[in-house]
């Protein structure tokens, strides 16, 4: 049967559909019903129905194959839903993808930048799944955190890795660096740069509270504030501070140190090494993690260290035995 020259009088899925001449069969009816619609007519050609949405009372175009043997939604549900969970994460849903991808929507984020994003993605971050960032805003923020140490952000990595970005150093050499590492000035450039042996580093005591025991570690980095950080799975739980730093002309001095730092107390305290297995589930670390009892002994190699201790020199090193006595 034709289409007619008639139109519905209301709006089928924000749009005007012809209506089609045709019986509306029982089986029709009654599958509609199973899936919460009122079939109401026939519209566009012989394989299109018009659904009410019991839900809503909007109606909506389906093909008649979705209604027998799938399992047909409401347009105006699903988009009512994308709308608040937009709203709940402080965006708006403006429209849909420009690239005609049914999966995104155009959406004005918190921010004002307008971005696609999946829907899925925005209920997902609705429901506490994630946060709904905003393209425009991070790689503003990445760009703002290279200029700091002298880099220029200039785009994807060559590598397949989220993580990484391109950076051009302040030299002109271009190279792949994690977002992370450049956020911490952790970062050394290929062209110019020292190694990580001869850039200056810091010996550090940090301190953690472990379920019901408090530990410490000691340990060498360029920035102990990002190992404080990196070294936690859930800060809120460990409740991490850089106690103590003290400046260390190289990164090879400052392993020198830390290692003979390790091995006087592995010698002479070794009551006060924590074995790993009762901080493996807290700290992303192996080793090097000691009874907070420890405290008074560690910081005294830590100023024996800031006065010039050189653990390479035998007769330097003896001065420094009468610490296995040290307790907090």
């Amino acid at each position: 049967m034709p289409i007619t020259d008639t139109y519905y009088a209301f709006p089928i899925d924000r749009q005007m559909y012809p209506v089609f001449k045709g019986k509306n069969h029982k089986h029709w009816t009654e599958a509609a019903r199973r899936h919460g619609f009122t079939l109401i007519g026939r519209a566009v050609d012989r394989l299109h129905v018009v659904l009410e949405c019991k839900n809503c009372g909007d109606a909506t175009l389906k093909r008649i194959s979705v209604v027998l043997g799938h399992n047909p939604e409401c347009g105006n549900c699903i988009r009512k839903r994308r709308e608040a969970a937009a709203a709940k994460v402080g965006a708006t849903l403006l429209g849909p993808d420009p690239k005609g991808d049914r999966h995104y929507g155009t959406y004005q984020l918190k921010c004002g930048h307008v971005d696609r994003r999946q829907h899925e993605r925005v209920e997902d971050a609705a429901a506490g799944g994630h946060a709904l960032s905003c393209e425009t805003c991070t790689t503003e923020q990445h760009a703002t955190e290279a200029a700091e140490h002298g880099w220029t952000l200039i785009g994807p990595a060559a590598r397949n890795d989220q993580s990484y970005r391109q950076y051009e150093h302040e030299c002109g050499h271009k190279q792949d660096v994690s977002v992370g590492n450049m956020r911490a000035g952790d970062v050394n450039c290929a062209g110019c740069g020292e190694t990580w042996t001869s850039k200056p580093s810091k010996i550090y005591l940090l301190s953690f509270m472990l379920p019901n025991v408090p530990v410490i570690k000691l340990g060498y980095s360029n920035n102990p504030t990002f190992r404080l950080r990196q070294v936690q799975l859930d800060p809120s739980e460990t409740h991490g501070n850089l106690d103590r730093e003290i400046d260390v002309e190289t990164g090879h001095d400052a392993i020198c140190l830390e290692k003979a730092m390790h091995r006087y107390i592995k010698t002479h305290r070794p009551d006060l090494i924590v074995e790993r297995v009762h901080f493996d589930e807290h700290l992303r670390t192996t080793s090097e993690i000691y009874h907070e009892r420890g405290r008074a002994l560690i910081l005294a190699l830590i100023d024996a260290a800031d006065n010039g201790w050189n653990p390479n020199q035998t007769d330097n090193w003896q001065q420094f035995t009468s610490l296995r006595d040290t307790d907090s």
